[in-house]
């Protein structure tokens, strides 16, 4: 038997009480993995039986489209966008000792007697010097980002530029339409935007990567891990345009950029070898260091999105002007210090527009039990916490039920991280448990508004459930009252599913029943403080 049908089986404590949906289960797991509604055939082959919707979550995961669903989600997880004028920040103002000089072209669509697609230097555009040749001098070429067409250039476009333009940075006419264009699809292309839209999802790339291929998913935080695309791979060969040395690339990641197609829009992992102190995989990324661009933001960004959990602090009534050390002052120590400590290791970066250029004095540092002065060493102390293992479990629920867990879903949250690490960090396993998850199938998704939600772990602890039982619980008195409210509606004779109206019938199913309830299969309704007190209650009572 696979690990993870045998972990899932002790997971959900069968014999299963509730009423699987598969119809919906399948139309909810097919939207969110592949972007597709079920055709009525799919509907009758795939959500028949149990082993059937199994079986075709199993074929979504494998499916093309599958890298689509998880980097949008990652993008969600680490965030997306930055500015294009961020790019200007590396832009080289001085080729060979002619400022104006910039090799970039901008392509546009003529019209007229001689209408073509054209691409000519930018600077004589700007300066009103027309193509800068005549038309008969035009040459026509393939152009890089979309295959198939023909751009008319001049002569000495070609020559700098390439058969395919791909060494000269491309500008479009229009910049509003270049905006919404995707490489590979359109003869409209603007490097500046898909530059920038791919350095921004970065972070998103490396694990998504990461996931599809089915690698750790502690790798994405791993050091001299990276990930481009071919918008990248474009930029990262444009060193006469930009600063490329000040980014601190690994010289085997630029040999490895040519196998890149400049036409591709997925992420490919590059490894480079040897250790870097200032790399982290995801935490080291472009988008991340420039999108939070102070080292606190960095650390707190860090912290919510890859621990989910976040700094509060009882602020002082008068907050005073000038509050000292931070990490000392009342009403601020709570945060800063375990903000500030951790902020620490990202010295080796400049803030916003030095990024490449700060790299200050590497201090001596901490992190709950970790000791360091470099993103790498952060890099790998989050890798190992329990911490984060319970975060990407969070997140991927989250995803898939669209709400948090309940606050009497701890045991399963539990359970569901260590299946996460017993199936070395999978995130497609993990993907797999949770579709196929009873709570899933049974549609308690619709619960979206979570009124006792579960807190977060103290970091690096696994959180226990206990549970006082200060008096001797009776059945009539503490369990029959609530049973009647909660579970006699659909578990009662006559009905098509279980019975459990009788104290015989909770002796003997209870601890099933308890399970469900704690993991919030049943009932099917939103969380309360009552229900709760009626789990607690059961558990006294069965173990008495």
């Amino acid at each position: 038997m696979r690990p993870f049908i045998y972990i899932l089986i002790v997971l959900l404590e069968l014999p299963v009480l509730g009423q699987a949906d598969y119809n919906q289960a399948l139309r909810r797991a097919q939207y969110l993995l592949n972007g597709t509604i079920p055709t009525d055939d799919e509907f009758t082959a795939h959500a028949a039986s149990d082993t059937a919707y199994r079986d075709a979550v199993r074929q979504m995961i494998l499916d093309d489209r599958f890298y689509d669903a998880v980097l949008r989600y990652h993008q969600r997880i680490f965030g997306v966008g930055l500015p294009d004028e961020y790019l200007e920040e590396l832009l080289n103002e001085d080729i060979d000792g002619k400022q104006d000089k910039f090799a970039s072209i901008t392509c546009w669509r003529s019209s007229g007697e001689n209408a073509r697609f054209r691409c000519t230097w930018t600077s004589q555009l700007e300066e009103s010097q027309g193509a800068g040749c005549p038309s008969s001098w035009e040459t026509a070429t393939s152009v890089f980002w979309y295959p198939g067409i023909s751009a008319w250039v001049c002569p000495s476009v070609l020559n700098t530029c390439g058969h395919d333009l791909s060494k000269c940075f491309i500008q479009y006419w229009d910049e509003n339409e270049a905006k919404n264009s995707e490489l590979g699809t359109t003869e409209t292309f603007d490097s500046r935007f898909a530059v920038i839209n791919s350095l921004s999802k970065q972070a998103a790339g490396i694990a998504t990567a990461v996931a599809v291929e089915n690698y750790p998913y502690t790798k994405i935080l791993e050091p001299g891990l990276t990930a481009v695309d071919g918008a990248i791979a474009h930029f990262y060969l444009q060193d006469h345009h930009f600063k490329i040395d000040q980014l601190n690339l690994n010289p085997q990641v630029l040999d490895l950029i040519p196998e890149v197609p400049l036409t591709d829009t997925r992420f490919k992992l590059i490894k480079a070898g040897g250790d870097n102190y200032a790399r982290g995989g995801v935490i080291s990324s472009f988008g991340w260091l420039r999108r939070y661009d102070k080292h606190r933001t960095r650390a707190n960004e860090l912290y919510k999105r890859l621990l989910c959990r976040n700094f509060t602090a009882d602020l002082p009534a008068v907050f005073p002007q000038d509050p000292g050390n931070l990490r000392e002052a009342p009403g601020c120590s709570d945060c800063h210090s375990v903000l500030d400590p951790m902020a620490d290791f990202f010295l080796a970066w400049g803030e916003g527009a030095e990024i490449y250029e700060g790299q200050a004095t590497q201090v001596d540092t901490f992190f709950g039990t970790c000791q360091g002065s470099t993103v790498q060493e952060l890099a790998g102390c989050i890798q190992n916490l329990p911490g984060f293992g319970k975060c990407t479990v969070q997140n991927v629920w989250e995803w898939f039920m669209g709400r948090g867990f309940y606050n009497e879903e701890e045991a399963l949250r539990d359970a569901l991280a260590n299946y996460f690490q017993t199936t070395d960090y999978s995130f497609r396993e993990l993907v797999y448990a949770i579709a196929t998850h009873p709570a899933f199938i049974e549609g308690t998704r619709s619960d979206a508004i979570v009124t006792d939600p579960l807190a977060d772990p103290p970091l690096g602890e696994i959180p226990t459930v206990t549970v006082e039982c200060n008096e001797t619980i009776d059945y009539a008195t503490h369990i029959q009252p609530l049973s009647s409210t909660y579970c006699e509606n659909c578990h009662s004779a006559g009905s098509s599913r279980q019975d459990l109206t009788t104290e015989a019938q909770w002796q003997s199913l209870g601890s099933v029943a308890l399970g469900m309830m704690r993991s919030g299969v049943m009932p099917p309704n939103p969380s309360s403080s009552e229900l709760v007190q009626f789990a607690d209650n059961v558990q006294c009572w069965l173990e008495q």
